[in-house]
Order: structure tokens, then sequence, then C-alpha cells
């Protein structure tokens, strides 16, 4: 009779004792020799932080990598604009008010301005009648003068055309237009009789040769930017061309002449 088996003697019968799960390794900590500068082992990434994803949603993107730029900012994002350069103001942006050449028939001593506009002030000639002399100063501050009878004095200002920028035609002061930026002011002195001026598009003023008992008209030009500005002032009735000159700051340069040949 077959004899029964016990339990001991069946090795693969007896209770099997569960084998223990190895032990997840920790992350290795970074080695304290490791470069930080040295790019070819980047350091992984925190557990507990979400991998930040680059502009196309790469979360495996180098941040390091310049080569996929970065997304355009759009119109809701604030940020400082760039700053402008502040624009310096015209010459013409300070002047006060002033009658246009044209609404006045004639200056008086209470309406004794009147200014050209740009297309007025840079077209054809200024013509100016019944004056005995005419004084100028240029860019250059080089100043000259002359009389109704041809006398000269100081230093003429030249233009491209071998002609001078003011000067007599006639018994009528001229101002060529065309180069008036060589022009910083201008002086007229009435003769007697009224003094009137006109440009090309035959606008034109008229003031007396004496606005009160005693005085003598005197008609000052100032280019301001691209528009000429004239004023009648008066002065003592006797004074010579001299002495209006130097009432008005008009010192007369030397003219040296052209080049020896």
């Amino acid at each position: 009779m077959t004899r029964g088996l016990r339990g001991s003697d069946v090795p693969f019968l007896t209770r099997r004792v569960k084998e223990p799960a190895p032990p997840t390794p920790s992350p290795a900590a970074p080695s304290p020799n490791r470069n930080p500068l040295d790019l070819s082992a980047p350091p992984a990434p925190s557990p507990s932080s979400a991998p930040s994803r680059g502009p196309a949603g790469n979360p495996n993107r180098n941040p390091l990598d310049l080569s996929q730029h970065a997304s355009p900012r759009t119109p809701t994002e604030s940020g400082p604009s760039p700053a402008r350069p502040a624009v310096p103001p015209s010459p013409e942006s300070r002047l006060y008010p002033a009658p246009a050449f044209g609404e006045l028939r004639q200056l008086t001593a209470s309406d004794a301005v009147v200014r050209l506009n740009p297309r007025q002030s840079g077209i054809g000639s200024l013509i100016v009648t019944g004056t005995r002399g005419v004084a100028w100063e240029g860019e250059d501050r080089t100043t000259g003068a002359q009389s109704v009878h041809r006398e000269e004095i100081g230093t003429p200002i030249p233009t491209a055309g071998n002609r001078p920028l003011v000067g007599y035609h006639g018994r009528d002061a001229l101002i060529v237009l065309r180069h008036v930026r060589l022009l910083r002011r201008a002086l007229f002195i009435a003769a007697g009789p009224p003094m009137t001026v006109q440009t090309f598009d035959g606008s034109g003023v008229a003031v007396q040769g004496t606005l009160a008992a005693g005085q003598r008209t005197v008609l000052t030009l100032a280019r301001i930017g691209s528009m000429l500005e004239m004023r009648a002032e008066s002065v003592p009735e006797e004074w010579d061309d001299g002495q209006i000159w130097r009432e008005f700051a008009f010192t007369m340069t030397v003219g040296l002449g052209g080049p020896r040949r």
C-alpha cells in the first residue's frame, strides 16, 4: 500500500515566502565636482515642477537653443514704448499772430507789422519803392548798404546767378527771393513820399514816409524761418543813413573783393 506523502516531503508544496520588491533607486545627487557650465548632461528636472514648453509646445526644447525665436508680443501685452527723439520747434511755430501780407492796405503806428507767407517770401522779387537807401545783413552776419544813387558800402551778398541779393534796379530796391535764405534782415529808409511793397502775386502794402511830426519812416524786414516779417519804425527826420544804421545795429563789414588773378 502506498504511503501517504507529507507536506514536508514535497518541497514545492511548502508555503512560499514573497520576496521583497527591490527598492526604487533614488536620483543620484549631483556630483560636487561637476562643471556648472558643462551642457553635455543637463540636470534632471524636478519632479514637482512641470516641464516648460517652448513657443512650439515642445517640452524637450533646450532653453539655451536660440534657433527658435520667441513668440512675438501680442497687442494686448503691455510694455514700455520706445522713446522718440524730441523734435525742436521750428522758428515759425514761435511767432505771435500778425496780419498776413495783403490783408492790410497801409501800415500805421498802431498797425505796424505784416507777415509774408512762405510762398510770398520765396518766389520772384520783393519790390520796395520810395526809398533813399537800403541796408542788409546776410546769414553769415556780413553787412552792407546801398543808396538809390548806387553809392555802396560794406559787403554785398552774391547769389549763384552773379546777381546781388539786395540792391537797386532803377529807383526800386529789390530782394531776390529765390535766394532769400542767404538773408538775415534788411532795412529800407524812406525818401519822403510813401513807400510801397509788392510781391509777385500782386499783393502790396503802403506806408507813409513819416508816421509822426519830425519823424522819418524806416521799414525793417526780418527772415524768420521760411517767412519774412516787415515792421514800420520811426527815427528822427534829421538823422543821416549812418545814424540810422547804428540805431538798428548795422555795422558795415569791409568787403575783401574777389580772389587775385
